[in-house]
């Protein structure tokens, strides 16, 4: 193999990693940390759905997205230099305390939850990028356990509250920044 074949392969794999991680660091919002339920009520009449009116989900980390290039992976040969690397095109993000609710007692283990996610730009089961409503990111979601906070003996009630887990698939995110949309929630029973 000659030198400058080499050179110029190791040009390419640095400018291809300066220019991804300026990407992955300069697209990331300051956001800073904060409870769900920071500015939430709880409910104190039975059957009074409490949510929070804006969540804010912790910014992606560079290594969610790319994590074989933050770990110290390095190339083993020169196919190694232009193999692409590995993105991770699916996040996740579990959201357990997205609402409470005050029940009768008799009603804690037949309740469940469904959730429905919207964008800005209408679509569903997707959210829309802050700067353009036509970049959006499909959102899954799988409701996670409604479970039992505190009991009141008094007024023979029961604080329960329940989340949502979100699988968001940024395969065809077209643009870096914020994403937003609406999630319904609906509490039902068995």
């Amino acid at each position: 193999m000659s030198l400058i074949k080499i050179i110029n392969s190791q040009k390419y794999l640095i400018g291809w990693l300066t220019t991804t991680i300026g990407l992955l660091v300069l697209s990331q919002n300051p956001i800073s940390a904060q409870s769900i339920f920071g500015e939430t009520i709880e409910p104190t009449d039975i059957n009074q759905l409490s949510t929070p009116q804006k969540v804010t989900i912790p910014p992606i980390g560079q290594t969610e997205i790319a994590p074989a290039v933050f770990t110290g992976e390095s190339a083993k040969n020169e196919q190694d230099l232009f193999t692409p690397p590995r993105f991770n095109a699916i996040i996740t993000r579990d959201l357990p305390k997205l609402w409470q609710m005050r029940v009768p007692l008799d009603q804690v283990g037949s309740l469940y939850a469904t959730y429905e996610v919207k964008a800005e730009n209408g679509r569903n089961n997707a959210v829309s990028s802050e700067n353009s409503s036509s970049s959006t990111v499909q959102v899954a979601i799988e409701p996670l356990p409604v479970i039992e906070i505190s009991r009141d003996p008094n007024s023979n009630t029961a604080l329960i509250q329940g989340g949502a887990r979100l699988i968001m698939d940024f395969s065809t995110a077209q643009l870096a920044g914020g994403y937003s949309g609406d999630i319904t929630v609906t509490v039902n029973r068995r």
